[in-house]
């Protein structure tokens, strides 16, 4: 009987850990970029259609310079760079967070 609740702990968890895990591997892809190389292209479909781009146009950018600790190219990139960033590591915390209080609660049924 205990390794079906240890199963059900697992896929409980498990749920989340996707979201997480994509956000993470996002930042650091991020964090890998040169942001002030020329890119090759957008994933934008916005920037596709407008020449002027979206109000989100340089936030990949804003986030890439503060992995480099560049304040200033960052705000001059994006101003809303540093809370995404910051909201992007609130939600990851929160993700690893409630796995853990899942496996935990579900481990005990």
């Amino acid at each position: 009987m205990r390794g079906i609740n240890r199963n059900r702990a697992f896929y409980a968890a498990w749920r989340v850990l996707p979201e997480a895990g994509a956000w993470i591997i996002g930042l650091l892809l991020l964090a890998g970029m040169e942001p002030a190389g020329n890119h090759l292209f957008s994933l934008c479909p916005i920037s596709w259609v407008w020449q002027g781009g979206c109000p989100g146009c340089g936030l990949g950018h804003s986030v890439a310079y503060l992995f480099r600790g560049d304040l200033a190219s960052s705000w001059q990139a994006h101003p809303l760079g540093l809370p995404a960033l910051l909201i992007l590591c609130w939600r990851v915390l929160e993700l690893l967070v409630q796995s853990r209080q899942l496996y935990l609660y579900h481990s005990k049924l």
